[in-house]
């Protein structure tokens, strides 16, 4: 999973097509696990423990889109072009929609095992631009490009996006300055994300306005001045934040993901609501600089940078209000894939 600190917004096309985006973000130690055991029949059987579901088909023929398991359906018939049959189980350390880039990670893990079990003949960028082209161009979900290159590269990023392109670079930061950011900043769960549409087609247009993301690429297609303001002014923001880790100026980034808070709230009305605002300014009174909602808004997991020593205070406060805060850590090995051998066949791990 991931936590991005800055530019989260400006990897949405069509912004970063046409203005360019970056973000700054950081890989942690919550994870997608996924599993690929080969069957000696054509049956594809899918079981996903977060989403408590069991699928079973007699081919990949037989597979179609109904909102269940989507994702997992549309990498098996994207790769498993022999049509062999396969066991597949998927499970998350964190809930649906939680604004760590979870959907992403799952995929990721997924189409991780594929290549493994084809002599890992593509590149990191080769499987991040495939988990983000089936999910926005096959199954037509709205969002950004950087969950999938996260999940991929793994540890702490600036990731910049063109039209056609993407580039990852990992920061070079002191070891003492990544323990202090690690030690210094508060991870906690608000609340679930409203629902949302799942298909947003934004080239022709036709938008569901009931979900951030669909808002937010709505009022670009309309050329909003505000929306494209605000974004303009986070793209800068995150290569000051780059440039905030890369000295050492802990404090000055977390003034800087405060700024980036007050822009990501213009980017939609649904991004914040009164009890996240009430949470933010709770954490703010007792010892954050700066915090954020971690992924597109509405709910999911808020991130603080607090004064030093003053995490457990703002932590305890947060729960109090009724957030959950979890522990954490950085994550620094990205995508990883293992193999073993059990009586039943042969079985492919994978985290992401």
């Amino acid at each position: 999973m991931r936590i991005s600190f800055g530019g989260g917004g400006t990897d949405v096309p069509p912004f970063c097509d046409e203005h360019g985006g970056c973000v700054v973000s950081a890989t942690i130690n919550k994870y997608s696990y996924a599993t690929l055991e080969s069957r000696t029949d054509s049956e594809i059987h899918i079981e996903s423990g977060n989403f408590l579901k069991k699928l079973r088909f007699d081919s990949v023929d037989e597979m179609t889109y109904n909102n269940e398991l989507d994702l997992l359906k549309a990498a098996i018939k994207s790769l498993n072009t022999t049509k062999m049959g396969l066991n597949i189980f998927l499970r998350s350390d964190v809930p649906p929609k939680s604004g760590l880039g979870g959907s992403a990670s799952c995929f990721v893990a997924l189409i991780g095992l594929f290549n493994h079990m084809r002599m890992n003949n593509m590149t990191n960028y080769e499987i991040a631009e495939l988990a983000y082209k089936i999910e926005r161009e096959e199954l037509k979900i709205g969002g950004g490009k950087q969950d999938q290159y996260a999940a991929v590269f793994g540890g702490i990023n600036y990731i910049e996006f063109g039209n056609g392109w993407v580039r990852v670079n990992p920061l070079r930061i002191k070891k003492d300055h990544i323990l202090e950011l690690e030690k210094n900043l508060v991870l906690a769960y608000v609340g679930d994300r409203p629902k949302e549409d799942v298909v947003r087609e934004y080239i022709t247009g036709k938008i569901k306005t009931n979900d951030i993301i669909g808002d937010q690429v709505k009022a670009l297609i309309e050329k909003k001045e505000s929306v494209i303001d605000a974004m303009n002014k986070t793209k800068v923001i995150a290569q000051e934040m780059r440039r905030s880790l890369m000295t050492g100026d802990l404090i000055g980034f977390g003034e800087l993901m405060h700024k980036a808070w007050e822009e990501k709230k213009k980017f939609s009305k649904m991004v914040s609501n009164p009890y996240i605002n009430g949470l933010y300014d709770l954490a703010r009174k007792h010892g954050a600089i700066g915090g954020k909602i971690t992924g597109a808004g509405g709910g999911g997991f808020m991130l603080f940078f607090c004064e030093p020593n003053k995490e457990q205070i703002v932590s305890e406060q947060l729960e109090k209000a009724g957030a959950k805060p979890i522990s954490f850590a950085f994550e620094f090995d990205g995508l990883q894939t293992w193999e073993v051998n059990y009586l039943s066949g042969k079985v492919w791990r994978n985290e992401g």
